[in-house]
This record gives structure tokens, sequence and C-alpha cells, in this order.
């Protein structure tokens, strides 16, 4: 019926919101401590392991924000995510986001290979995003795009992305090499809470851009036949710690063998 064809009404979960920013900004961080090494040595086989870790970290981080992002809004009505979709969203998060890297890493930085490195990851957020998006299923409702806030997610996506890439090459650079650690650490932190306010900026603009309204409301349902939206973010949020505590883990064991092989390094010179 016609006057059935209203707004879908919502409420944002301030806690998953704050959660969302938590893991974007923990992701950007440990992104930045692998691209240090990723960018360290590029060439060599043995610092891919470096470039994959930071694709995974960085490519699931977000899509790990982005669906604690979603969580966060609730309406009411039986909600459910088709799993096929939100698995291929994450996917082509990381898909993309290793190529750029590549590119990135492969030479010296240009504003060339800076915006072709930073177009293709910010591509790949947004397919992630809009695909995360649409496996969203909300029975009884239609969807719209608003394309002033769906183009300005695109341009949050590739900007943020191109900043990101920029400090990605920054931290890896001879300048960063000529700085003490605790100002690598400082500049590390700042950045990744500007990272992850970046990130999930441009996920709410992009959220705010998809329009649901009801078309059937009988078709509804309730919010407790839906998906356990508490159990959701639970386990992404458990997932996301342990593969950030990994490559933490993975971060210091590599600090520890090259702080080991300079002390090497210096006795040998010293026996000399």
């Amino acid at each position: 019926m016609d006057h059935a064809h209203h707004a879908l009404t919502h409420q944002w979960n301030t806690t998953y919101i704050a959660l969302s920013y938590v893991i974007a900004t923990f992701a950007s961080y440990v992104s930045l401590e692998l691209a240090a090494r990723a960018g360290r040595r590029p060439t060599e086989a043995g610092n891919r392991f470096w470039l994959v870790a930071q694709a995974l970290i960085i490519g699931y981080g977000i899509w790990a924000m982005h669906f604690v992002g979603m969580l966060a809004f609730q309406v009411p009505a039986a909600i459910s995510y088709n799993l096929p979709l939100t698995v291929l969203s994450g996917v082509a998060a990381v898909a993309l986001l290793y190529p750029a890297l590549l590119i990135l890493h492969g030479g010296a930085l240009t504003a060339g290979r800076l915006l072709t490195a930073g177009g293709v990851a910010g591509t790949g957020i947004v397919v992630m995003h809009y695909l995360g998006m649409y496996a969203l299923r909300i029975p009884g409702t239609a969807v719209s795009v608003s394309w002033a806030p769906f183009l300005a997610s695109v341009l949050i996506a590739v900007g943020a992305s191109v900043a990101a890439f920029f400090l990605f090459k920054l931290v890896s650079s001879e300048w960063a090499e000529g700085r003490s650690r605790a100002v690598m650490t400082a500049l590390k932190l700042g950045a990744g809470l500007v990272m992850g306010f970046a990130i999930v900026s441009m996920h709410y603009t992009g959220m705010a851009a998809l329009r649901h309204r009801v078309v059937d409301a009988g078709a509804l349902g309730t919010t407790i036949s839906g998906a356990d939206t508490g159990l959701l973010a639970l386990l992404i949020g458990v997932v996301t710690f342990l593969l950030i505590g990994l490559a933490v883990t993975s971060i210091l064991m590599d600090s520890g063998s090259t702080h080991d092989v300079g002390e090497l390094e210096f006795t040998a010179e010293g026996t000399d």
C-alpha cells in the first residue's frame, strides 16, 4: 500500500561505533609498522611476507570495521546477512590492496605512482563497502541511492588511501631511518588515529548514501528473529584482535632479530 512507503526508522549503537573506530585505528597503526618493513627491500622475496601481511591486516581491518559499523545500524526488523557476499566483500578489499602495495613499493615515490596505488586501494575499499552493504538483508524494504554521499564516500576512500600510502612510503624511507624510535612511534600513533578516523568517516558517509524504504510493513519481522548482532560483534572483535596480535608478535620478533644482527655486525667490526 502506498501509505506504507516510508523511510525505515533506525538508531545507532554508540558502543559499536566506538568499537569500529578502535578496530580501524589499531589496524592502521599496525599496517604502518608493517609498511616500515615491507618497503625496506621490496624486491627481495623475503619481504613479500610483510607485503602480504600488510594487505591482510589493513584489508581485514577495514572490513571488520565496516561490518561492526553495519551492526551499529539498528532497525526494528529481522535483519540478516548474505554470507557469500559478506565474505566476497572482505576478499575484494585484500585482493585490491595487495597489488596497490606492490605498485607503491615497486620504485621511488612519484605522484603518478602514489595516485595509481591510492586509486587501486580506494577502489578496493569502495567495492568492499558496497558489496557488504548489499549483503545486508532487511525484509519488507527497498533501497535507493543518494548520489551526493555516495560520491563523497568514493572521494574519501581514494583520498584516504593516497594519504595512507604516502605515510606507508614515508615510514620506510631514508628520512625515517634518520629519526629516533620515539619520534617514529609518535608519528605512527598519530597517523593511526587520523587514518582510523578517515576510514570510519568513509564508512558512515557510505551508509548515509543508502536509503531504506518500507514497502511491506508486515514483512519486517522483529529484531529477535534476526541476526544476533551482539554475538557477531564479539566474534569479529575477537578474530580481529587475534590477527592484530599475531602481526604485532611478528613485528616484535623481527625487531629483535634486526637488533641482534646489528649487535653481531658491531661485534665483528670491533674484532677487526
